[in-house]
């Protein structure tokens, strides 16, 4: 309707405005990216701020947390890969000066990971009932178990606030998210603080209470979010709270053509980590709680191209929407680009300050700690290495969501994750008795298939789109 079309026209130029630049691009990229990576790696801080926590406990505490966080995040990620669809479908929306079609994409989202919520808690609950057939260690499995269902509730949370996330980063608004991700850092240490040690009067519940204390803060998140949204006139006009439990069958259905194919490639990629970690505690419960802590660290340099790939989405989008082809491929070039150099960055911090890391998580002057400390070292010379691909891949997917290109994109994360990936990972683990690091190698291996076949799909398709 026209009055859509006059609501939209005022955002869609503040968003961009005059010919495509590789200075000016750079610049536009980076003013979506920098708020979204400021929240993720807020966001990340609370990981760290969970594993550092339940570390001071001890290395199994440290080994539970890691576990039943990772295996509360794989199949939520699945969902979180739907529900990012709203992004790349109001992107483009926006683009075309839709503003119709970007309400009624995040209204269907909303739809969407409330859809999904069930199936995944579904799948978390089947899983607690194979940890004892895979672990002998009944205290582990408990704290694992407890972890889980303490973080059921974060599974439709999480899921809300990110179609809420896509909205306001879509609008060119993203600096909420930094606020809602920064305020949850100090309710996370206060949580933990209560609920890990039994402060307070509180039950000291371990590692277990990085499950509740994730599910809390996901609420707080959530609140501050949807008041911002309600607050803001630009983004109140667009109603994306009214007739939410109305069905529109076809905005649906292009939600889950675009977003199933991100949600498996997501489930590709944090499968490949997951599984790692099952296999990492068949090899001893310090080679776990070592690749843990070294996972996190890996995953917070990771949130800066994750962050790029987000602001490819929206800026390719949006350019393809506006019928500006040429802008569209400058601006997925620039974000990977920019993936490449931070890593590079991240690589070389690894490579050179291991121990300094390690010490973050464990406590390096405790003799029952010298074989973990031992394994991260060892494990951080890997991830030095493959940082680079993870950049490229990451932000190369970004890019090809912007362009709605999602299904061969999905291929290539399978084929590299788990054919080549895991392909090489378990052999030269177990057959070859190279222990944790084999799995490193294996996942390197993976992500640099990956990022290369990505890669080479992101020139043909732009080229495509410019010919």
């Amino acid at each position: 309707m026209s009055s859509d079309k006059t609501l939209a026209a005022p955002a869609a130029r503040a968003l961009d405005r005059g010919a495509p630049t590789w200075r000016r691009e750079i610049g536009q990229t980076l003013i979506l990216t920098l708020p979204i990576a400021a929240a993720l790696l807020a966001e990340m801080g609370m990981g760290v701020i969970d594993y550092a926590m339940a570390g001071h406990l001890g290395e199994t505490a440290l080994a539970a947390a890691g576990l039943g966080l990772q295996l509360l995040f794989t199949p939520m990620l699945w969902g979180m890969g739907a529900v990012s669809a709203t992004g790349a479908v109001g992107a483009q929306a926006h683009g075309a000066g839709d503003a119709a079609g970007v309400s009624q994409a995040m209204r269907q989202g909303f739809l969407m990971g409330t859809i999904l919520s069930l199936p995944i808690i579904l799948v978390l609950l089947g899983a607690l009932l194979l940890l004892p057939m895979i672990y002998d260690d009944a205290e582990l499995v408990r704290q694992v178990g407890g972890v889980v269902l303490w973080g059921l509730p974060w599974v439709p949370l999480v899921y809300w606030f990110t179609v809420l996330r896509n909205f306001v980063t879509v609008m060119n608004r993203p600096n909420i998210v930094t606020v809602c991700a920064v305020a949850g850092l100090p309710f996370s240490f206060l949580f933990n603080y209560i609920f890990m040690y039994g402060n307070w009067g509180a039950p000291a519940m371990g590692a277990m209470a990085v499950g509740l204390s994730g599910s809390l803060v996901a609420l707080l998140h959530l609140v501050i979010i949807v008041a911002y949204v309600e607050l803001i006139p630009t983004l109140r006009h667009y109603r994306v709270f009214a007739q939410l439990l109305h069905l529109d069958r076809k905005m649906l259905k292009e939600l889950f053509h675009v977003g199933i194919p991100i949600a498996l490639a997501y489930l590709f990629e944090s499968g490949l980590f997951f599984v790692s970690a099952l296999l990492m505690g068949l090899i001893s419960t310090a080679a776990l709680a070592a690749h843990n802590a070294v996972v996190n660290i890996c995953a917070v340099s990771f949130m800066i191209p994750f962050a790029l790939s987000q602001a490819a989405t929206v800026r390719v989008g949006y350019a393809v929407g506006a019928k500006r082809p040429e802008a569209a491929r400058m601006a997925g070039y620039v974000a990977i680009g920019l993936g490449i150099c931070w890593m590079v960055l991240a690589a070389g911090t690894m490579w050179v300050a291991p121990s300094l890391l390690t010490g973050i998580y464990l406590d390096l002057g405790k003799p029952e700690n010298a074989e973990a400390a031992r394994m991260a070292a060892l494990f951080f010379t890997v991830a030095a290495i493959f940082q680079v691909v993870d950049g490229i891949q990451v932000s190369t997917q970004g890019a090809l969501r912007g362009l709605k290109d999602t299904k061969v994109p999905m291929i290539i994360c399978g084929l590299g994750y788990w054919v080549f990936g895991l392909g090489t990972g378990v052999p030269l683990a177990f057959w070859l008795d190279f222990g944790g690091i084999g799995l490193w190698w294996g996942m390197a291996i993976g992500l640099a298939v990956s990022a290369s076949l990505l890669f080479l799909r992101w020139r043909q398709m732009s080229a495509r789109l410019v010919a």
